[in-house]
Parts: C-alpha cells; structure tokens; sequence
C-alpha cells in the first residue's frame, strides 16, 4: 500500500466535514432569520410609536407658532427627518452587509475544504488562513 488512507476513510471524512460546515450554514440561516424578524417588529413598532408622535408635535406647533414661523419650522423638520431616514438606511444596508459576509466565508470555507478533499489544496496552502 502506499500510504493512503482507505476510500471508506476518505470518504466518511468529506461526509462529515460537508455535514459540519452544512450545519454551520444552516445555524447561520436560522440565526439571520431570527434577527430580521426581530428587527421588523421592532421597525414597525418605532414607526408607528414615531408617527404617532410626530403627528401630536404638529399638532402642538400649529396651536404655537405665528404663520410665518410654521413654514420654516415644519420645512426645517422635513429636511432633518430626511437627513434621519438616509442614515437609517445606511445602517441597514451595513448591518446587512456584515451578515452575508459570514455566510459567504461559511460557504467559500466548504469549496476550499473539498478542494482539498479532492487533493486540488493541501496543508501548506491554509497555513496563513487565519
């Protein structure tokens, strides 16, 4: 023999290292899936407890202000809910963005470990992973 290990050796090895990383993935699906449906509640709730609020404040600044201070008051408020609403969505998109790169690494970590099973990589190529 040469050395080798046997095929039901090899094999077994891949099952359980696809297995391995397969859960991983799924461990990350279930955990996003959580997360986005915690942050939509908790989205609705701010907007509606938001609206609410905002409604009753001009409402309030109607009854106070002179004619001609309601106009810069209330342009003014667009202009910083706006501002408001454009960082939100940049926090969004980044939050989301960092969730996807850890599935994307999960799932680049099972190419290199089949390539590796295929004999494509060996040892010495993942020495500086990490």
């Amino acid at each position: 023999m040469s050395g080798k290990p046997p095929l039901k050796e090899v094999l077994d090895t891949i099952i359980e290292l696809l297995f391995v990383r397969f859960r991983l993935a799924r461990i990350e699906f279930i955990a996003q899936k959580e997360r986005m449906v915690r942050l939509g509640i908790l989205a609705l709730t701010a907007v509606a407890l938001f609206f609410m609020a905002f409604i009753s404040l001009l409402f309030g600044l109607n009854e106070v202000l002179s004619p001609a201070a309601r106009v810069w008051v209330f342009f003014g408020l667009v202009v910083v809910l706006l501002v408001g609403m454009l960082a939100a969505c940049v926090a969004m998109v980044r939050n989301l963005a960092g969730q996807r790169r850890f599935l994307e690494q999960t799932l680049k970590d099972v190419q290199e470990d089949v390539a590796y099973l295929r004999g494509q990589r060996d040892m010495s190529d993942w020495s500086g992973k990490d």
